[in-house]
């Protein structure tokens, strides 16, 4: 038994000079004729169609001009009258992977196998090449394999790859019964196997996820292998033809479990998807790429004519129509995938350890409902799912996620009118236990019933490199970020962020601002403005009362201050912590508008989100809230307290030091530093600072009295990065920093004061 190549699919690496004798050999210029006539034909097809069909039809044609391509191709070389010629050989050639499944686009690979019974002639075996030849002379990237049944089929068992190549076969040329000899022992062993089989898919998919799930193939999408992609409709079509006996999507509308799902939209977004894939290809010399880079963005929303609008331009409106099909799509797999597993795997209802309506009842984690039309006569049932599924980590069933998503879409009159209805929803986005509700929320449009405003900025882009996801999707992802403070899940890196969090004395004040902070993305302008406007009227309508109202309104305008001044300003200039405590007023709005800012950055992504730009806004966090615990900077007697404490300083000091040495340094620390720090601290400082002499610092230990405290006092020549090394060696000492405080002199030196928790008896 013969085998042409030793890996799956083999690509046609031939010397030009080879391919040109052996083509030569066999009517040069009949096929040069062919070439050149698929070139031109290709070339047509790019320039009439490609811009005005929709994506399936376009792949079709393609598909088509290509099959009629290899036909003549192999039909030139001898392959048919050689078929009829050796009765005794069952040969076959067929079309794998998307040029089975008839989606070719301008770039894709075109798969193909020649199958065959017994042994294979050397003639066949040069007829068989020198159909495959030419093909190079197209420009087309050629994969094949030529094999018996008995070794697809072995082959298919051990590499997921091929098996799901092969599952799309295709019958092209040769003998037909053949063909379907082949394909009868398959999926023969398909239906055997089909139990194991369930495991690779599942193995498959999340390997998907954990590779396309990161946040950089949110803002340059893979459109063929990302979630939402191709690749999502490939799986639903395989597993309904394994598990459902279904030759296509299309026939699993017969299963009652199917009976609503919307495969007209998933079908529209498919014809949507491949025609930006043969617009990509075509941009990039008519070669597979399929990772929608920003450059790639800005040209297609230019070819498929999306202009520039009031509010968004028009690569923002066309990444907007891309995310609406990426995020339908990858809601109709995660449905039909539930739907599968419920139909191979049923199992009975299970009993409820906490209260449901009497018309919900939960079956494998998910919550269903227990007849139809129930949410018709009780629209409130669909929060009150939504509200157990976030407290008890469950989800919904596909029917009752698809009857609620229409109940919102056709009746969301009714459901805003019930009085119960806010308070459920409320409840979700204040108490966000569950990360999945919280993104069905936004998919079944609960939230842009609540909110209207939302839908501005819906499947929004973003057009920089530091968001990684869609505005929607960021501020939901915002939520999940400020639950995960609340757990104390940064606490091994940040435990600060839990610290402050569990000071907080309006904790809802932060969700609420979390959600919205980016509201003002819908609308032209700066969208912190923009949305601080719109939540009067947003909260309002929430019943959410107007001193929240003002203090989310704060939020929302002012929540890049911390990480703007963090990053573009000195700050070792005490004007600058001054002017932000000057903006911020009181320690609760600095809380919940530091908590916002790292929320939002971790929430934003790696290039927003770094330990150096962390410390930065913790650097300013703690140097706000001591002038703000201070409270002295604007009494009446500043003026008279400053001049008490120079002179008590002058006194503790002059007997170890001399008296002008004392006096410079006093000139070279700020007002605010004789505010705000008790007199006999300030004497520990002076002391550090004029007895270091040339040394490169001077420090002591205090430790506190009833408590296991110690504070850590500093004098050396301040450099950036002091602060973000300190807290740096004190982590990696499991020390945990409770406070700290810098105060920089006009001569270059530094006194920081750290409070920490004592360390560990190492013994």
């Amino acid at each position: 038994m013969e085998r042409f190549s030793s890996a799956p699919w083999k690509r046609l690496f031939v010397s030009g000079q080879e391919r040109r004798t052996k083509t030569l050999s066999r009517s040069l210029g009949s096929l040069e004729d062919l070439v050149e006539g698929f070139l031109e034909s290709r070339e047509s097809l790019i320039q009439q169609d490609l811009k005005q069909d929709s994506g399936s039809l376009i792949t079709r044609k393609y598909t088509g001009l290509v099959d009629r391509f290899i036909r003549s191709l192999f039909l030139q070389a001898g392959f048919r009258q050689k078929v009829k010629e050796l009765q005794e050989e069952r040969i076959a050639l067929v079309a794998l992977g998307s040029y089975g499944r008839r989606e070719l686009c301008l770039g894709s690979d075109i798969d193909l196998m020649v199958i065959y019974r017994g042994s294979l002639s050397p003639e066949m075996k040069e007829i068989v090449l020198h159909g495959l030849y030419p093909l190079w002379d197209a420009n087309l990237d050629v994969g094949y394999n030529i094999q018996t049944i008995q070794e697809c089929i072995h082959l298919t068992m051990n590499d997921f790859r091929a098996l799901t190549s092969v599952m799309d076969a295709r019958f092209l040329l040769g003998s037909r019964a053949f063909y379907r000899q082949f394909q009868e022992a398959f999926w023969s062993r398909m239906d055997r196997e089909k139990r194991s089989l369930v495991n690779q898919f599942l193995r498959y998919q999340q390997k998907r996820e954990e590779k396309y799930g990161s946040q950089s193939y949110f803002v340059e999408p893979d459109i063929k292998e990302g979630l939402g992609g191709l690749r999502d409709l490939h799986f639903m079509a395989w597993m309904a033809r394994i598990y459902l006996k279904s030759k296509s999507l299309s026939q699993i509308k017969r299963f009652p479990a199917f009976s609503h799902f919307g495969l007209n939209k998933l079908s529209y977004s498919k014809g949507f998807l491949l025609k930006v894939r043969n617009h990509l290809h075509h941009l990039v010399g008519d070669r597979k790429q399929d990772l929608l880079l920003l450059p790639f963005q800005k040209e297609i929303s230019h070819t498929l004519d999306y202009k520039n609008g009031a509010h968004e331009t028009g690569p923002e409106r066309f990444m907007k129509s891309l995310y609406l099909h990426l995020n339908r799509i990858r809601y109709g797999s995660e449905e039909f995938h539930v739907k599968v597993l419920d139909i191979i795997d049923p199992r009975p209802l299970e009993p409820a350890p906490y209260r449901l309506p009497p018309e919900l009842q939960v079956t494998k984690g998910n919550i269903v409902l227990k007849g139809e039309g129930l949410l018709a006569r009780n629209p409130l049932l669909i929060l009150e799912a939504l509200n157990v599924a976030n407290r008890k980590g469950l989800f919904l069933g596909s029917g009752l996620i698809w009857a609620g998503g229409k109940i919102i879409a056709t009746d969301g009159e009714k459901i805003l009118s019930l009085p119960e209805a806010k308070e459920l929803f409320l409840d979700i986005i204040l108490k966000p236990r569950n990360p999945k509700i919280l993104r069905l929320i936004l998919n079944m449009g609960l939230v842009g019933l609540f909110i209207p405003e939302f839908k501005r900025i819906r499947n929004l882009a973003q057009f920089d490199y530091y968001h990684m996801e869609t505005v929607d999707l960021h501020s939901v992802k915002t939520l999940e970020v400020i639950q995960e403070i609340s757990k104390g899940s940064y606490d091994d890196r940040w435990p600060l962020f839990s610290e402050v969090y569990r000071e907080l004395e309006h904790p809802d004040f932060l969700f609420l601002a979390g959600l919205l902070h980016d509201i003002g993305k819908g609308h032209p302008g700066d969208h912190a403005e923009r949305g601080a406007q719109l939540i009067p009227r947003i909260l309002g309508r929430l019943g959410i009362n107007a001193r929240a109202s003002e203090v989310i309104s704060f939020l929302v305008r002012h929540h890049l201050l911390f990480v703007r001044v963090s990053q573009r300003r000195d700050l070792n200039d005490e004007k600058t912590s001054v002017q932000v405590a000057q903006t911020i007023q009181n320690l609760e709005t600095l809380k919940l508008i530091f908590l916002l800012a790292v929320s939002d950055s971790i929430a934003t992504g790696p290039l927003a989100y770094s330990d150096w730009k962390t410390m930065l806004v913790i650097e300013l966090f703690f140097k706000v809230r001591r002038i703000l615990e201070g409270g002295m900077l604007a009494s009446p007697d500043a003026t008279k307290r400053l001049e008490e404490n120079r002179r008590h300083l002058s006194k503790r000091l002059e007997p170890e030091f001399r008296n002008e040495e004392i006096l410079d340094l006093m000139e070279q620390v700020s007002t605010r530093y004789f505010l705000s720090n008790p007199q006999e601290d300030m004497v520990e400082h002076f002391r550090l600072a004029l007895s270091m002499g040339k040394e490169k610092l001077s420090w002591s230990l205090q430790k506190l009295k009833d408590a296991p405290v110690t504070r850590v006092i500093l004098c050396t020549h301040d450099r950036p990065g002091l602060f973000s090394k300190m807290v740096g060696v004190f982590t990696l000492n499991n020390i945990k920093v409770l406070s700290a405080n810098i105060f920089t002199l006009k001569n270059g030196l530094a006194f920081d004061v750290y409070e920490v928790t004592n360390p560990l008896d190492p013994y």
